[in-house]
């Protein structure tokens, strides 16, 4: 079955939030074997909203809008789709107690508005969602081999009300369309084309599964995906492929899925029984933060020093004054007595230090906005890295202290395999 999301709102095109929907929806019908094939985003403008819908049920099987659902004029979806499918809008006066229930428990102090009766309005003969999380229900219009349904548009309300009750309706009602896998495998030590080189053949005969390559800031993904009838069929067709990738790539750093370079790091610690501590400037404490989000880190990651300024660094580090004074703050020579510092500090085995500038001034020709110094200690000497990275300060810093981790994994890789 093929699936088109809509998502509606002027926020969105105006940017004012990150679609996450779209996303969600297509990783979740993906799992249950429903192909979406395109994603469109309109504005709270009624014709071109009439006109988005219309192309979408055109050229798909079943049409699935997020937002417009609400108490106000602008929240026109329902009413839109209720047009499309020559159907009218009928009053449920026992949703409408739904919605008060909720309010007087939620918000005691407010009045239900008369306006709030639109979130009541149905089209006819449409199956109700009832809504476990907000006010607004969803609803499921079929007709002339068509299916149209409407979700609420926050996030919190529309996974509530995919899971609890969009899932279970498409399952009853069509049945599982199939099970769609993807691996996806993120490589921090090979370049896009030099990766692309390794796989052309398999992507140019590909069939099922398929193979694809996308450059991320810091790795290369390359993504497999299998479609079969349940999920360990799936996972069977895609394990020879994985496993020729794995020839093919000699891989020394990789993690998988919503993995990041962090469980890597984390993994190769643990199983040495290894300690790792930071000392940070142009990150800000990047790195530390990026090593924590993975669950456990506690085990083996001691603590980062935030030494943004150069008296820190010489009062907590120990970083010479001279090499201040002679290389500057941004420098091998820096980055190096960083880490060695940070080793001292925390008595940890592995250290990692960064420093650099991340803009958008303080560059000159020698060095350059985005440059930055890693340095790596532990048990086999004391090494330095030297990158210049693109785009601005946010995303210098996102790169630094991610590339800083995966230099980490590379010196335990180097020193102990």
């Amino acid at each position: 079955m093929l699936v088109e999301l809509v998502t509606t709102g002027s926020e969105l095109l105006l940017g004012e939030i990150l679609n996450d929907n779209s996303r969600y929806l297509s990783q979740q019908l993906n799992m249950l074997g429903y192909s979406v094939v395109y994603h469109t985003t309109v504005g709270d403008n009624p014709q071109r909203m009439e006109l988005a819908i219309r192309e979408a049920l055109s050229r798909v099987d079943m049409v699935i809008t997020t937002g417009g659902l609400g108490p106000t004029q602008g929240d026109m979806t329902k009413d839109i789709g209720a047009k499309i499918m020559h159907l009218p809008l009928e009053y449920h006066p026992e949703i409408m107690e739904t919605i008060r229930q909720w309010i007087a428990v939620r918000h005691p102090e407010r009045e239900v508005t008369e306006n709030q009766r639109r979130q009541a309005m149905i089209p006819a003969g449409a199956d109700i969602f009832s809504n476990g999380v907000g006010t607004a229900p969803g609803v499921a219009i079929r007709s002339h081999g068509k299916v149209l349904v409407h979700l609420p548009g926050p996030p919190s309300e529309m996974r509530w009300m995919y899971q609890e009750r969009l899932k279970p309706y498409l399952l009853r009602t069509f049945g599982s369309q199939g099970y769609i896998k993807s691996l996806y495998i993120k490589i921090y030590d090979m370049g896009e084309a030099f990766i692309e080189d390794r796989l052309m053949d398999l992507v140019q005969h590909q069939g099922n599964p398929t193979i694809a390559m996308y450059a991320r800031p810091g790795f290369v993904e390359v993504r497999i995906t299998a479609k079969a009838a349940d999920e360990a069929a799936a996972e069977a067709m895609l394990a020879p492929l994985h496993q020729e990738l794995k020839k093919r790539l000699h891989r020394t750093a990789v993690a998988y899925n919503q993995e990041t370079i962090a469980h890597v790091l984390g993994r190769e610690l643990l199983a040495r029984t290894m300690t790792v501590s930071a000392a940070e400037s142009c990150t800000g404490g990047l790195v530390g933060a990026l090593i924590t989000d993975v669950p456990g880190s506690s085990a083996y990651f001691l603590g980062s020093a935030g030494t943004y300024c150069n008296e820190m660094k010489e009062h907590i580090l120990g970083v010479l004054p001279e090499t201040l004074a002679t290389y500057t703050e941004v420098s091998e020579q820096t980055a190096c007595e960083m880490a060695e510092g940070s080793r001292r500090l925390y008595g940890s085995d592995i250290a990692i230090s960064t420093t650099g500038i991340a803009g958008p001034g303080g560059g000159t020709a020698d060095k350059p906005v985005g440059l930055v110094y890693t340095g790596i200690t532990g048990p086999w000497g004391t090494i330095a890295h030297r990158d210049v990275y693109p785009g601005g300060r946010t995303e210098v810093k996102r790169r630094a202290a991610t590339r800083a981790i995966y230099y980490a994994v590379q010196y335990i890789l180097q020193h102990t395999r």
